[in-house]
């Protein structure tokens, strides 16, 4: 009785799990990467770029300014005749004033496209983010599905195990069965159940670590499954032996696009050097008023009196020439030359390492292919054979050692089928992601 508590009890658990909210692997995906707090950093870096834009921008723009200011002067001085005397006054001025840069050389125009192509860059390295995130939680997910899959069939095996041991103590009870036989099959179905509980601790850890990947708060209440996924994959809608052109698969790869774009910085970075070669011209514009009170003379004019009076305008013109650097601009130019030589090897270095990764991922499609299917025609004629070897047991003609020996042979060859299963799984929707950009 005590056995068929225990099977009441696995179905109330899996009644438990089939209650919760089910995840297919589109929905984990696309919640990772909401909830991602590197990428929402790059959403904050692709902002500060944009302002850098605005404020580049901008600065072609006249600033413009105010001042005022005061100041007296107590005590005795001599003037150019050489007389000595009391000269306390009072000094203030006050106006505004405007300054604009009239030539660089396009600095502030290059200094704007800069800042678009950083922000640019700022979108590509989230790009690069999400393609990383979505691999990984791509393997997590089917590394779930994976542990899952052994915790159900380790549970059927010792449900199996408990059929056989009860079909063993009643053969028992009726003297047909030695009681040698029935501690044999209570001993197997001690260790099916030590095993249970450690892939049971496999799948806890598993979920843990997919939760955080998609940085969701309780593992416990993330129930993986996607029915229609299995079904779509292995039904040869991706199809491994179809040429495909290298170049557009590499193109559609954020990493070449990062390469690119920093290229396109390093130009725009040349050019801005090149400005120090140029002259600077800025045009000025000030205008204003002064007041003074020297405080012992009858004949100052009032506030209000001097400062109508004095109003005065000024316009100027400032040109600033490069002469000598120290050859500063030139070597500027030589590290922005070799930074271009390093991302073209770099650039070269990733595309043959893309390569080589496209084509293992292809051998391993075919290859973990062949061996599901091998480890399937594995399994089914070990459970065949494990039908035949229960009724010879019922019927006298097996012992129950040959019984467990299939029995754990068809609990291996299960779990092998799961494994590849899996790993052709992860291949083919691999293969996918990299050739279409998509795995749904």
């Amino acid at each position: 009785m005590k056995y068929f508590l225990f099977i009441i009890l696995f179905s109330l658990l899996r009644l438990d799990v089939f209650s919760q909210k089910r995840w297919p692997l589109e929905e984990c995906i696309s919640y990772a990467i909401q909830h991602n707090i590197p990428l929402k950093r790059q959403d904050v870096l692709i902002a500060v770029k944009n302002l850098d834009h605005d404020m580049a921008l901008r600065e072609r723009l006249p600033s413009v300014g105010g001042y005022l200011n005061g100041y007296s002067t107590f005590g005795h001085s001599q003037d150019v005749f050489g007389t000595i005397q009391r000269n306390d006054n009072f000094n203030s001025n006050v106006g505004i004033n405007s300054e604009i840069v009239l030539y660089q050389y396009n600095y502030f125009r290059n200094q704007a496209k800069k800042a678009t192509i950083q922000a640019n860059q700022e979108r590509i390295e989230k790009d690069i983010l999400i393609r990383d995130l979505t691999l990984k939680v791509l393997q997590g997910y089917l590394e779930v599905l994976l542990a899952q899959s052994l915790v159900n069939s380790q549970e059927s095996a010792i449900y199996f195990s408990i059929q056989l041991l009860d079909k063993t103590e009643k053969r028992a009870k009726v003297g047909v069965t030695a009681p040698a036989v029935v501690s044999e099959v209570k001993a197997t179905l001690a260790r099916e159940k030590q095993q249970y509980q450690q892939y049971h601790k496999e799948l806890k850890l598993k979920k843990m670590t997919l939760a955080q990947l998609m940085s969701y708060p309780d593992y416990n209440l993330l129930n993986t499954d996607d029915p229609l996924l299995e079904e779509d994959v292995f039904n040869d809608k991706i199809e491994t032996n179809k040429d495909y052109d290298i170049k557009s698969v590499l193109a559609r790869n954020p990493i070449f696009l990062k390469f690119k774009n920093q290229l396109l910085e390093l130009n725009i970075e040349a050019k801005i050097i090149k400005s120090g070669n140029y002259p600077l011209i800025k045009g000025s514009a000030s205008l204003g008023t002064t007041y003074f009170n020297a405080f012992k003379a009858s004949n100052t004019s009032s506030l209000f009196m001097q400062t109508k009076d004095n109003f005065a305008q000024q316009v100027a013109v400032a040109v600033t020439i490069p002469i000598f650097n120290k050859g500063k601009f030139k070597r500027l130019l030589q590290q922005n030359s070799l930074r271009k030589n390093e991302i073209d090897l770099l650039t070269q270095y990733e595309e043959n390492q893309q390569i080589q990764m496209l084509q293992k991922i292809q051998i391993d499609c075919q290859e973990n292919h062949k061996q599901y299917e091998i480890s399937k025609e594995a399994f089914l004629a070990t459970k065949e054979s494990l039908e035949y070897s229960k009724l010879s047991f019922i019927a006298g003609k097996a012992s129950i050692y040959d019984v467990n020996n299939i029995k754990n042979n068809l609990i291996k060859s299960e779990a092998e089928m799961i494994r590849s299963k899996y790993n052709a799984l992860f291949s083919l929707l691999t293969h996918k992601y990299f050739i279409t950009g998509n795995i749904n």
